[in-house]
């Protein structure tokens, strides 16, 4: 299987999780979650369970939906690169979170994962053909301007997703030199 689709799975299993942790004890997810409280106290690991933990239904079906999108778009050319700029682009995001967001927020789901992911292939994209062309930004902004239409989105995530995976897609053919 393709790695977006691992990473869909592993997204699916995230929500399964978080609703069952929440259905469980709500008191459980600010272990599970990002919680910036946590995390400055010392809870680093959040920092990756936050990507993949989610009690909302409505947060993981647009995820999943936005990863098979990316799965058709992309079909994983990148192989298991995926995994890291995945879960890079979404320790970035999830970082930026502590760093701007209040303490006492919480915050969970793998939209900065999913952001980083597609504007690293955007970037790559870009860098390959040296054709700086106005299709790959212009779906990354739309994506980021329709997300913001939800209620709480946490759009420090997003941006760190994509910071992430701009660097990573300019990058890429450097790694694959050495």
């Amino acid at each position: 299987m393709k790695a977006t689709l691992w990473l869909l799975l592993l997204t699916a299993l995230g929500y399964l999780v978080g609703a069952a942790a929440y259905a469980w004890s709500p008191w459980l997810l600010p272990y599970l979650v990002l919680y910036n409280r946590a995390v400055l106290s010392g809870y680093y690991y959040e920092l990756v369970t936050g990507i993949l933990i989610t009690p909302s239904l409505l947060d993981f079906l647009l995820n999943a939906v936005s990863l098979y999108v990316a799965y058709l778009m992309f079909d994983s050319e990148a192989g298991s690169a995926e995994y890291a700029v995945f879960f890079l682009s979404g320790i970035l995001g999830n970082a930026l979170t502590v760093l701007l967001y209040p303490p006492d927020v919480m915050s969970a789901g793998a939209s900065g994962g999913i952001f980083g992911l597609i504007s690293f292939y955007v970037t790559r994209n870009m860098v390959r053909t040296r054709d700086a062309g106005w299709a790959g930004p212009a779906l990354l902004i739309a994506s980021f301007a329709l997300s913001s239409t939800l209620p709480n989105v946490n759009y420090a995530a997003h941006l760190g997703g994509i910071m992430g995976g701009v660097l990573l897609g300019l990058a890429e053919p450097r790694i694959r030199r050495v």
